[in-house]
């Protein structure tokens, strides 16, 4: 069966496994995806600038809180609509991206020490964040989770001289040895996954005691969430499931780590980037604006990092 006959999945909760659903929350699009056929949401999978935006229903889980959607693309749809994504950048200049990520870091650093060791990260595209981890720490051998082969040359260029491995499936990750990494790293990989409870256990497992993992996801009950609804673009085809501050800190207490901190994270962007999406988010369509000037700024705009430690 091809992936356009393939009925959609229907998914209990990914982080505890029940099926029982607060009967006082959802948060539908219009059109639902679910009524949609593949071919539809295959044309709305690419690009923020959409009227009409389509996204599966997202339920809350009545057992652990955890909102997600219960019917979601199955693994070989997403298989195809992922090979026809764009790059994690949204077109922002690389130095701006790159002092986000420094961003993550040191909030990291406030949290623990980063020692030596084996270094995983889940997601690295480019290797951003790869870079400035590699600058604070002696970190080998180092494991690139990465299913996008296209930026795989230029993570080879970045950890040239260093033991490394590229690997295309968390699959892969079976060939960690078990104890061995310091820091685990995922920035923007968990809301994307359809299992994302059952890696964070095989991730566990695979660090040693005393060891960090590091998570950026966005944040569901953050203001601008509240504000905008179901025009938030978190709530998108992309994410079968979106973490808050509790259900992210109740996710890793499950899998095992202990010393859960969650913080906001500040992203740095072009003033005009800003405005252009703050209008369109707001209802007002695509608005033409003059280029993008020198001035950039940093908001706190509804993402959150988690650090936590293996005991």
């Amino acid at each position: 069966m091809s992936p356009a006959e393939e009925p959609y999945l229907q998914r209990a909760c990914p982080a505890c496994g029940s099926e029982s659903l607060d009967p006082t929350w959802r948060m539908t699009s219009e059109p639902v995806a679910e009524t949609a056929s593949f071919s539809d949401l295959r044309q709305s999978w690419r690009g923020f600038f959409k009227e009409g935006k389509h996204f599966f229903t997202y339920r809350r889980c009545q057992s652990c809180g955890q909102v997600y959607s219960p019917r979601y693309f199955t693994p070989g749809q997403l298989a195809e609509l992922y090979r026809q994504m764009d790059d994690n950048t949204g077109g922002l200049p690389e130095a701006l991206l790159a002092k986000t990520q420094r961003g993550y870091l040191d909030l990291l650093r406030h949290h623990a020490e980063l020692e030596p060791g084996g270094y995983l990260e889940l997601g690295p595209d480019i290797g951003l964040f790869t870079r400035e981890a590699l600058r604070a720490a002696d970190f080998a051998p180092c494991w690139m989770v990465e299913p996008n082969l296209a930026v795989h040359p230029a993570l080879e260029e970045l950890l040239r001289g260093k033991e490394h491995h590229l690997l295309a499936d968390s699959a892969e990750i079976a060939q960690v040895p078990d104890g061995s990494l310091s820091l685990v790293v995922a920035i923007h990989v968990l809301d994307h996954l359809l299992e994302p409870q059952p890696l964070l256990e095989l991730l566990q497992k695979k660090m040693r005691p005393g060891g960090s993992i590091l998570v950026v996801t966005h944040n569901q009950q953050s203001f601008i969430a509240q504000i905008f609804g179901r025009r938030w673009p978190a709530y998108c085809l992309q994410h079968p499931q979106l973490y808050a501050p509790s259900s992210l800190e109740k996710s890793l207490g499950r899998a095992g780590f202990q010393q859960v901190q969650v913080r906001g994270t500040k992203n740095y962007f072009p003033v005009m980037y800003l405005l252009q999406h703050f209008l369109f988010a707001s209802g007002l369509g695509r608005v033409a604006l003059p280029g993008f000037p020198a001035w950039r700024i940093g908001l706190k705009l509804g993402n959150i990092a988690a650090m936590a430690r293996k005991p």
